[in-house]
């Protein structure tokens, strides 16, 4: 890479590090707004209502990347234009595809950021924050308003309560046949997961036949399950704030029981496709600098630019929702918005002279 390319590149990262600063500021102080509300509750202070807020952060800078990218990206090339910098690259024979390729080697360093924020960073901070928000407000962390529901096989499970130390309680197995008849019950008090395997304590079974029900009752009892702590924990969480991994375990444990993970299936596509999009988003800046746009001032630009990340979110948004709702292929729905924005990118810089 020359230094010319370095210099470019050095330029598009750091004023798009500056715009998600202050993005994910404006996000954050939002949040600690809401947060102040529930201050008083139980041992909830200001400190962590900060402390919450701070670690909800990483989550709204993922939010908000694509559109701090092209911001990021109009600003960085519109200072080098304004300084005559571009001007005289282009006069030394730069052509516009090399400009790109330059922009995008940038791009590429803030994508590896993007992936580190929503794969490894925001999912583990904003899960503590929700725990630690929890146990200061009075609320037991473990508990799950109504419990979480699954599915293993011929069976259903309620957990009332999960616990991070890899234990459960109040445990409900509602056992049916394959004419979707019940045909027991298990009440289970304590769980606990240890080599593989769930340890059961505290059964009482009703068996339920066409001559009548019965009870017995079992101390203890092993149980084997694919239904894992980790996979429970994925069951309590919003699915939006699941990274890539835990979505890709989520569907395959929705489609081990043949339940319809079309939802997730478009959201696993869409955390792939959502850091390529930063790329076609960091070619959408070129027209604003060297094309029809390059007159307008840097509000102008900025505006348009808030508008076209806020439009391509938005669509985004509707055009997988509407995929589910009208069953069709979740592979499409999630890459369809971003091929679409690299298709109007491609033909924006292709326009350029």
């Amino acid at each position: 890479m020359s230094l010319l390319d370095r210099h470019l590149a050095r330029q598009v990262i750091l004023d798009t590090l500056l715009v998600l600063l202050v993005l994910t500021a404006v996000a954050s102080l939002v949040t600690f707004v809401g947060e102040i509300g529930s201050v008083g509750k139980g041992h909830y202070t200001v400190l962590d209502a900060g402390l919450y807020t701070l670690l909800y952060a990483p989550g709204q800078a993922y939010a908000v990347f694509p559109v701090a990218v092209l911001l990021g990206a109009m600003l960085g090339l519109g200072d080098l234009a304004a300084h005559n910098e571009l001007m005289v690259m282009r006069t030394a024979g730069l052509s516009v595809v090399r400009l790109g390729l330059s922009t995008i080697a940038g791009g590429l360093v803030l994508l590896v950021l993007c992936v580190m924020l929503g794969e490894f960073i925001a999912p583990p901070a904003q899960h503590y924050a929700d725990v630690h928000r929890a146990e200061l407000t009075g609320y037991d962390p473990d508990a799950l308003l109504g419990g979480v529901w699954a599915k293993d096989g011929p069976l259903f499970v309620n957990v009332k309560q999960v616990s991070a130390r890899n234990a459960a309680r109040g445990i409900y197995i509602y056992r049916v046949n394959a004419g979707h008849r019940l045909r027991s019950v298990t009440q289970v008090q304590t769980a606990v997961f240890s080599r593989g395997q769930w340890r059961l304590e505290g059964l009482r079974e009703t068996q339920l036949a066409p001559q009548g029900a019965s009870v017995r009752s079992v101390p203890s009892a092993e149980w084997h399950t694919f239904l894992s702590p980790a996979l429970l924990g994925l069951l309590t969480v919003n699915t939006d704030s699941l990274s890539a991994r835990g979505l890709y375990v989520y569907v395959r444990y929705l489609q081990a029981n043949g339940l319809n993970a079309d939802r997730f299936i478009a959201a696993l596509w869409g955390r792939v496709a959502e850091p390529l999009s930063l790329l076609a988003m960091i070619l959408l800046a070129l027209p604003f600098v060297f094309g029809p746009l390059r007159s307008t001032s840097t509000g102008q630009r900025l505006v348009t630019g808030m508008l076209i990340g806020i439009g391509f979110y938005v669509f985004n948004s509707i055009f997988v929702e509407s995929g589910v709702v009208f069953g069709l292929n979740p592979v499409f729905t999630a890459w369809f918005p971003t091929l679409l924005l690299a298709v109007i990118s491609g033909v924006a810089v292709s326009r350029i002279r």
